[in-house]
């Protein structure tokens, strides 16, 4: 399965709340599948997620960049396995 790796965002206010813009958080990465790519593994609409420069090397690479692991969809993880 072709994928494209997508992170959820969440705003937060300044920790000083302070007049200016909230503060992009990642609440999760995702995995949408190229085809139809509306919806992540999971079912969450992908519209408002930003996609991620970056494509697995193999088949046996890890579906998301190591530096984002933290936030793994565990249900993406688990759609992907399946697959």
């Amino acid at each position: 399965m072709e994928i494209m790796v997508v992170q959820e965002l969440r705003k937060e206010l300044s920790e000083d709340f302070g007049p200016g813009d909230p503060l992009a958080r990642i609440k999760a990465v995702h995995a949408v599948p190229l085809e139809p790519g509306d919806r992540t593994l999971c079912g969450t609409p992908a519209d408002d997620m930003e996609r991620l420069a970056y494509q697995p090397s193999g088949p046996d690479m890890p579906w998301l960049p190591p530096n984002k692991q933290d936030w793994e969809c565990s249900t993406c993880a688990d759609a992907l396995r399946a697959a």
